[in-house]
C-alpha cells in the first residue's frame, strides 16, 4: 500500500478516536533548590445595613497583594515545601482613599508545620502582628489548602467532562474560609475545559459550589439569622506541560445574610443585612534558580 494512503488512513482513524483522558495534577511536587514566582491578590468588599429609627450602612473595599520569588529550602515526604525563603517581598494594600506598601524588597523565611505558618527574618521570628498579617495572606495559597484534594477528579478525565466534588470535603474547605454549618443547594461540580486553539490552547478547570445556607462567624451574640445563601466559584488554569500543574487560580465567594437584632424595650426587632464578596487570585510560575544556596 502506498505510503500516502497509509498516512491518510491513520489520520482518519486518529480523528475518529475520542479525546484521550488525562491525569490532572493540582498539587505538584517540589525539591530543595526549586524556585517559583508567586503573586497573591485578595480583594474583599463588605456591605452591611441596620434598619431602625434611622438606617445605618457600612461599606468597605480592601485589597492586599503579595509578590515574591520563592526559593524552596526543604520539603516533606510528599514533596511539599515546609521551609522556603521569600525574596524581594512586596506587600501592598489599597482601600478607599488610601493605599501604600507594607514591605518592599524584604526577605523572609517561611516555615509551615501542622497547619501553622511562621515567619522569620535573619533567624528571628517576627513580631506577632506582622506574622499574622503575612500568614493570613499565605494561608490562601492554593497548593497549601484543601483545594487540590477537593477539585482533583481522582481519575483521568477528558476535556468537556464534569465530576461531582466531595460534599464533606467541600464543607471543610468552606469552613477554612469562615463559613460554618454549610448546606449545599445542589451538588458541587467541576468541569475540565479547553481555552484557545493550537499552541495557544490551555486547559482550565471550572468549579462551582452553590450554598443554600451557612452560618457566619463573628456576628454579635444578639444577632439572629433569618436567611443566608452563597456561591463559591472560579477556575484553575493548568500549564501546557505533561501533567498540567496549576499556573493560576482565581475564585470568588459571594455571600449574603439577612436577620434581625432584638431592640431593647421595643417589641419589634431591627432587620439587618450583610453582603460580602471575596475575590482571590494567584499566579505561580516556575523559574530557574539564581540563588547560590538557600541552605
Amino acid at each position: 500500500m502506498p505510503t500516502r494512503f497509509v498516512t491518510v488512513a491513520f489520520t482518519v482513524v486518529a480523528l475518529a478516536l475520542p479525546a484521550l483522558a488525562d491525569e490532572i495534577v493540582l498539587k505538584p511536587r517540589f525539591e530543595p533548590g526549586d524556585s517559583y514566582q508567586l503573586s497573591l491578590r485578595a480583594t474583599t468588599s463588605t456591605e452591611t445595613s441596620l434598619t431602625g429609627g434611622a438606617e445605618k450602612a457600612f461599606h468597605e473595599n480592601v485589597q492586599l497583594e503579595y509578590e515574591t520569588t520563592v526559593e524552596v529550602l526543604e520539603v516533606d515526604a510528599a514533596g511539599q515545601p515546609v521551609r522556603e525563603r521569600h525574596h524581594d517581598v512586596e506587600l501592598t494594600y489599597m482601600r478607599p482613599q488610601e493605599s501604600g506598601s507594607l514591605f518592599r524588597k524584604a526577605i523572609f523565611q517561611v516555615r509551615r508545620a501542622n497547619g501553622e505558618i511562621r515567619i522569620f527574618v535573619r533567624g528571628e521570628r517576627v513580631e506577632p502582628r506582622i506574622e499574622k498579617l503575612i500568614a493570613g495572606v499565605l494561608s490562601n495559597q492554593f497548593e497549601h489548602t484543601l483545594g487540590p484534594a477537593l477539585f482533583a477528579p481522582g481519575r483521568p478525565v477528558e476535556v468537556g467532562e464534569s465530576w461531582v466534588l466531595d460534599p464533606s470535603l467541600a464543607r471543610r474547605f468552606l469552613r477554612e474560609r469562615g463559613l460554618h454549618g454549610v448546606e449545599l443547594s445542589e451538588p458541587a461540580t467541576a468541569t475540565l475545559e479547553q481555552r484557545g486553539d493550537g499552541t495557544a490552547s490551555e486547559r482550565v478547570v471550572h468549579f462551582s459550589i452553590p450554598i443554600a445556607r451557612f452560618e457566619l462567624s463573628g456576628l454579635p451574640e444578639n444577632a439572629r439569622t433569618a436567611g443566608s445563601q452563597a456561591r463559591y466559584a472560579g477556575e484553575i488554569r493548568l500549564s501546557r506541560d505533561p501533567g498540567g500543574s496549576p499556573v493560576a487560580f482565581s475564585s470568588n465567594l459571594d455571600m449574603s445574610v439577612q436577620g434581625v437584632v432584638p431592640a431593647p424595650r421595643v417589641a419589634s426587632s431591627v432587620p439587618w443585612s450583610f453582603q460580602r464578596l471575596q475575590i482571590s487570585e494567584q499566579q505561580t510560575q516556575r523559574v530557574e534558580s539564581t540563588f547560590v544556596s538557600g541552605l
